[in-house]
């Protein structure tokens, strides 16, 4: 039995635009919902079903960083609109805003930002956002034309990094609001975790009796250029953050690495 893939989708013809860009670079893109329903038995009726909080959606995209990234500076109380495009329909919302932001990156790896975004409001078919923006243009960059500077990166190679924002917010509801939030409140400050890997070559883990009375601040920074004419794609200062764990590993078929994990916040 043959399969008529006359009808299938194909990636050149989909498209995700947000807030008025077109993104980029994008590799997947996932859109889902559930309903809150909870089972509400009462006297005389076998089973009934409540609807106990207004719907919510998440929106979750995988991109390689290829350019400035638009979506990064939507942090705070904007709201995003955008929708997801293929064969000539089109999935979109109006109300969503940005939870997770996350950009990783190891030796022989092109950056990945992924970025998960909660919708409060309509999602829905024929909902379609139109370019409107034109996002920076887009370089290639290379592992030779990333740097990570700050803690101990200046005399121990930095295999990979990780950087994660968690944005959180709080959703305000009425008695009579069962399909929409009254408003969307973001609540300061944005949480930080971020590791770094390194080879390592001229330092030990710290000595775990003294890591808490020895706490203190860092910052560090990553910056993306595109590997033929070094323009910046990427440039993200990390200030407040604090060690928090460290792990040593060796193995017969690799260098011996120490992994720096920390969290911090932005205000």
């Amino acid at each position: 039995m043959s399969i008529d893939r006359s009808n299938s989708m194909l990636q050149y013809d989909q498209s995700f635009v947000a807030n008025g860009y077109q993104l980029s670079g994008v590799n997947s893109v996932s859109v889902s919902y559930s309903v809150p329903l909870e089972n509400a038995l009462t006297l005389g009726s076998v089973f009934g079903y409540n609807l106990n909080n207004p719907f919510q959606a998440e929106v979750t995209i995988n991109r390689t960083c290829l350019y400035q990234d638009p979506l990064l500076s939507l942090t705070g109380d904007s709201p995003i609109s955008g929708s997801f495009k293929y064969n000539g329909l089109s999935y979109g919302f109006t109300s969503g805003y940005l939870s997770r932001y996350s950009i990783n990156c190891g030796v022989g790896e092109l950056p990945s930002v992924a970025c998960s975004i909660t919708v409060y409001g309509e999602l829905k078919p024929s909902l379609e956002v139109l370019p409107s923006q034109t996002h920076e243009p887009i370089f290639i960059p290379s592992p030779r034309s990333i740097s990570v500077s700050g803690d101990n990166t200046s005399t121990n190679r930095v295999k990979g990094f990780s950087y994660e924002l968690q944005i959180n917010r709080q959703a305000n509801f009425s008695i009579d609001s069962y399909q929409s939030v009254d408003e969307v409140v973001f609540l300061p400050p944005i949480n930080v975790s971020a590791s770094l890997d390194f080879d390592a070559v001229n330092f030990t883990p710290e000595n775990y009796e003294y890591f808490i009375s020895s706490r203190e601040k860092k910052t560090f920074n990553i910056t993306i250029n595109d590997r033929a004419s070094n323009n910046n794609i990427f440039n993200l200062n990390i200030p407040n953050i604090e060690l928090v764990s460290q792990s040593l590993d060796s193995s017969a078929d690799n260098k011996l690495s120490i992994t720096n994990n920390y969290i911090g916040y932005l205000e």
